[in-house]
């Protein structure tokens, strides 16, 4: 039993330091503008209802309006593993995250896919900015 315990915690921790280096490499694109490279980590899946042009728009404004990212700190993970039809491996992470402008927290979630996890919902809540609350999904 303790055995079973031990590989399954394996399992899920090397899932969240995949997630996480993912998640690296994305707030790096961000921090340096670079949109191109942050839209690689999202998952095809993600843009069946925006398109990439649509959604590389948005963060874009999504920069203009709270500012340059200055930091980005993870608060909250969970890994969760499916069978059956919805079958897979999903990261949920919540960052709490400080723009030049405003403070912000966003959440991730990401699916291991062939070629490593993938960004597979994106929400941000911003209630500091200008207008009040500020959500992207």
């Amino acid at each position: 039993m303790m055995i079973l315990l031990l590989l399954t915690s394996c399992g899920f921790s090397d899932s969240r330091d995949e997630a996480a280096e993912v998640m690296n490499r994305y707030f790096a694109a961000i921090e340096v503008q670079d949109y191109p490279v942050a839209m690689d980590l999202y998952a095809d899946a993600f843009f069946r209802d925006t398109s990439r042009d649509a959604w590389e728009a948005q963060l874009r404004s999504y920069r203009r309006l709270l500012g340059d990212l200055e930091s980005f700190e993870a608060i909250s993970w969970n890994v969760k593993k499916n069978v059956g039809v919805k079958a897979g491996t999903f990261v949920r992470v919540v960052y709490r995250t400080r723009y030049s402008r405003h403070p912000a927290m966003e959440q991730f979630i990401l699916k291991k896919a062939d070629e490593g996890f993938r960004i597979i919902s994106h929400h941000l809540d911003a209630e500091k900015a200008p207008g009040g609350k500020t959500q992207f999904v």
